[in-house]
């Protein structure tokens, strides 16, 4: 009895701590944008590059009047900002707005970010917005509740509005400035108009000049909009039909070894449909070695394929070599002469008509370099890629493994995005653009080749998209092993990272598509304060426990699972943070959890065991074992992954190790999980290792 009532308590007071923790971590939001906005609300200083003052002037138009007289002259240090009258301005943003034309000077119209203002004053919602993404912009106003621009362009956009006429499909004679003159339906926005002819103005819809974006974006919160207020205010990401420019001819590149039945499938799921009378097609099948059986079975099939509703020719390259992707893909573009290149998987299984013009449609307009499509896993609505971003740790699908018949994150996976890349299972690309660029580089040939391509051609100035309103399945297994659950294809991906990067060393970290604010894993999501940043000042280090006999009381158990999603030195981890100085030391993050347990009962240490080489399989040098305790760290979007799970608010974990704590070697890392209201305690390894130096 007394131990079903001490039991009784234990279990009270976890849940009450988690409860309260989890509380505080919800809030984080909207305590970071109250503390923006006191610090923010220091009166600005205007003053240029060259010290020189200078004197703005601004004012605040409500999107209902944006056709009326301004009443301010048409100079250039005249700032007109036009808003939502669906909410309210930030407290900082006017002078947020003055600070940047002073700070950009080549700059005209700006946007920012904005959020949702909820009952009693509460900030949420944030939506983090990408830099001027052109195509993300014809498909939704994502420009959402502000935005701003000098006096000047302001009436020389306005003298051109004809060119905004013809590109929405108005038409002219009616009276000038009034919302009628545009040929609108009532729920296309005055402002969207408005916005569309300045961006016209900027040439915001050609490609860039270098780094340059035509069109400003200010990551810092302007606007807190009404609960009730859609954020694309009427015009969201559709699913319409896009018309070819002109008639096109598409090489459809397959690299492929030993898939005959794969690949089979593949070319019958093209064929069935493809069917445009303005699209013609061939497809090149590059093959490195398959079996003389695979290749009779493969020309058998071949020879059978109608050259209809498109369909040119089918080729078939043959030749033993070793594997090397950017190779494959280089050599059947040399083979082939059509205006556009579609390099794609052979698992790729096409179901529905119109998909390969859609993709046309984007690759041809002369802004637009790398296009890639939605793919899902096969008979389901679980995505597999849904485009690519650049963050710290990497290049990452977004959205993987997450259920389409859901919107995320302001309809990223609907409509056309613009994105820092797509995926080479199925990417296209004109072929002036491609060669411009190099092709494939082969110094990669396994792993991020596609990344570098797209690094490349958004280096070029070119914009590069996913498709998000097609899709096609990817038969790639869910269950197939992930690349750092095993050691050697994670040598392999660092060693093909490093030279990824000193390819592309200003794309480190750098995502123009991608917010700052949110995660860096496959989810999207506001990760607010921004702790992966100031994590060396705020956790400080974690005291190590040494278990001489290790832990022969915890059961190893992989109910324990374990996500590691950086170990290694805090230079390293800091790098391109912090300009150089960093304090020596480790820093170790990640995420994990116990399966079917309510994980407001565990208390987690990070286990470290040294063993003889880098390789999770060679064995330990000893039972010592290496403890550390965690810092709890809020993941919401772990949250949203795991629905089926309790209490995994907070699944993820921080560890800051003191140079000296551990001796130098390899260390195998993992989870020991203790259950505070029982004796249970569960360890689980994972394959990763960290290597301590002198």
């Amino acid at each position: 009895m007394l131990k079903s009532f001490v039991k009784g308590v234990l279990i009270k007071g976890r849940k009450k701590n988690y409860i309260n923790k989890v509380k505080i971590a919800k809030a984080s939001y909207d305590r970071w944008e109250k503390e923006q906005e006191k610090f923010g609300s220091r009166k600005i200083i205007e003053v240029n590059a060259s010290g020189s003052r200078v004197d703005l002037s601004t004012k605040v138009i409500p999107y209902s009047k944006v056709w009326e007289e301004t009443g301010i002259p048409p100079q250039a240090d005249n700032i007109l900002i036009f808003v939502s009258p669906k909410g309210k301005l930030s407290k900082n943003a006017v002078n947020d707005i003055k600070r940047f034309f002073i700070n950009n000077p080549d700059i005209n119209v700006v946007y920012g970010d904005e959020d949702e203002l909820a009952q009693g004053g509460k900030f949420t919602h944030p939506y983090f917005k990408p830099e001027w993404s052109p195509d993300t912009y014809l498909n939704a106003f994502y420009i959402g509740s502000v935005f701003a621009c000098r006096a000047n362009i302001h009436e020389q956009a306005q003298n051109e509005y004809e060119n905004a006429i013809r590109m929405l499909g108005g038409t002219s004679g009616v009276k000038k400035n009034s919302p009628e003159a545009f040929g609108l339906e009532a729920s296309m926005l005055s402002a969207d108009v408005l916005f569309c002819m300045l961006a016209i103005h900027e040439r915001a819809f050609g490609k860039r000049i270098g780094d340059r974006f035509p069109i400003g974006h200010m990551d810092s919160i302007l606007f807190h909009r009404n609960p009730e207020q859609d954020v694309f205010y009427g015009r969201a990401f559709h699913n319409s039909k896009h018309m070819l420019l002109r008639d096109a001819m598409v090489n459809i590149i397959i690299p492929s070894k030993d898939n005959a039945d794969v690949l089979r499938a593949c070319i019958e799921s093209i064929v069935k449909t493809v069917n445009d009378k303005n699209l013609r097609y061939d497809i090149t099948i590059v093959d490195n070695g398959s079996s003389a059986f695979n290749r009779v079975k493969l020309g058998t099939f071949l020879n059978t394929v109608p050259r209809t509703n498109g369909l040119t020719n089918i080729q078939y390259l043959y030749k033993v070599e070793d594997f090397n992707f950017s190779h494959m893909c280089n050599r059947g573009a040399q083979r082939t002469k059509g205006e556009y290149l579609l390099f794609l998987n052979d698992d790729i299984e096409a179901v529905k008509e119109g998909w390969l013009r859609e993709m046309l449609s984007q690759a041809q307009l002369g802004h637009v370099g790398i296009v890639g499509a939605k793919l899902l896993y096969p008979d389901s609505d679980i995505i597999q890629h849904a485009g690519i971003t650049s963050v710290r740790l990497g290049p990452v699908h977004k959205l993987q493994r997450m259920h389409d018949k859901k919107a995320h994150y302001f309809g990223f996976n609907r409509g056309i995005h613009n994105l820092i890349g797509a995926t080479g299972a199925c990417l296209m690309i004109a072929r002036s653009k491609y060669e411009e660029v190099g092709g494939f580089p082969e110094v990669l040939p396994v792993a991020f080749n596609d990344v570098d391509l797209c690094f490349s051609v958004h280096e070029a100035g070119y914009y590069n998209l996913c498709c998000n309103h097609v899709y096609l399945y990817h038969h790639e297994s869910l269950s197939r092993g992930i690349d750092n659950q095993d050691p050697k294809k994670m040598e392999r991906l660092a060693s093909e990272y490093d030279v990824l990067m000193k390819r592309h060393p200003r794309m480190y970290n750098y995502d123009p598509f991608y917010s700052q604010y949110l995660t860096d894993d496959e989810t999207i999501a506001a990760i607010i304060p921004k702790e992966d940043f100031t994590l060396a000042e705020d956790i400080g280090y974690h005291k190590v426990q040494v278990h001489d006999n290790g832990y022969p009381e915890a059961r190893q158990d992989e109910v324990v699972r374990v996500g590691v999603e950086f170990s290694g030195s805090l230079e390293k981890w800091n790098y391109g943070i912090r300009g150089g100085e960093c304090e020596d030391g480790y820093f170790v993050k990640g995420y994990s959890f116990v399966i079917g347990s309510d994980n407001s009962f565990f208390e987690r240490r990070l286990v470290l065991r040294q063993v003889e080489k880098a390789e999770a399989s060679s064995n330990p040098v000893s039972e010592r074992i290496y403890s550390f305790p965690v810092y709890d760290w809020y993941r919401p979007d772990i949250k949203v992954r795991l629905s089926d799970q309790v209490n995994v608010d907070l699944t993820g974990y921080k560890v800051r190790i003191r140079k000296g704590d551990l001796p130098v070697g390899y260390y195998q890392l993992g989870i020991l999980a203790i259950d505070k209201t029982s004796t249970l305690k569960l360890i689980n390894w994972v394959p990763n290792i960290m290597s301590i130096q002198k």
